[in-house]
């Protein structure tokens, strides 16, 4: 699964991908699984992704990010078509469990679910703070773009 977080900034926006979330599907349940090992995520510069691990998401103490969510919408993942499903859960990062809403396009297509998402945090509903000076020059809101393959439980 791809995962994309980025962060308009005055001086440096900021931007990284992973591709290690593991996303599970139960759909007698209608509900959602996903873990992303923090560390996983790459920046373009190495001192970025360094303090985004130990200075703001502290990822020694909190290694994964979370989310576990239920759908409520009539749909037949066994047949071809493009479907909207609307996640009500918890998103839990940095320690912080928060109730959260996310929409994900499904397109299914022989079998094989593909989902699309995308969706905003804000940094201070999950206590990732930075220096003051600091915390001026990144982005308190983060845009999380995510595609993959899902896995049918």
């Amino acid at each position: 699964m791809y995962v994309h977080l980025f962060s308009p900034a005055p001086i440096a926006d900021i931007e990284a991908v992973s591709n290690a979330a593991k996303a599970k599907l139960n759909t007698v349940k209608k509900e959602v699984e996903i873990e992303i090992p923090v560390t996983s995520f790459t920046f373009k510069k190495a001192l970025m992704q360094a303090h985004f691990n130990e200075k703001y998401i502290e990822s020694a103490k909190y290694p994964n990010a979370n989310f576990h969510g239920k759908y409520t919408e009539e749909i037949d993942l066994s047949k071809d078509g493009v479907y909207t499903l609307h996640f009500n859960g918890k998103f839990n990062i940095h320690g912080v469990t928060k109730a959260k809403s996310i929409a994900c396009t499904f397109t299914v297509k022989q079998q094989k679910i593909i989902f699309d998402t995308n969706f905003k945090l804000l940094t201070a509903d999950y206590k990732v703070k930075a220096p003051d000076v600091i915390y001026r020059k990144v982005g308190q809101e983060v845009t999380i773009d995510a595609t993959g393959v899902l896995t049918k439980i």
